[in-house]
């Protein structure tokens, strides 16, 4: 979805990765598939909450939870 809007990223005065439209695109095909909100203010909590649980898991930070 995030890759067949290439301006988005303009609109909010940042630009993306190309592998970092992928993986938006990712997460909103499966909010969309669970039937869940796909917001950029959704998406970008979710890829949070992936990224702080693998530096939990890999012992980067520790687990405050």
């Amino acid at each position: 979805m995030a890759s067949e809007h290439p301006d988005a990223p303009k609109q909010f005065g940042i630009r993306l990765s190309q592998e970092t439209v992928d993986l938006i695109s990712e997460i909103q095909d499966f909010r969309r598939r669970t039937k869940q909100p796909i917001t950029l203010s959704a998406v970008v909590e979710d890829a949070i909450r992936c990224h702080y649980n693998r530096l939990v898991k890999e012992g980067a930070i520790p687990s405050e939870r």
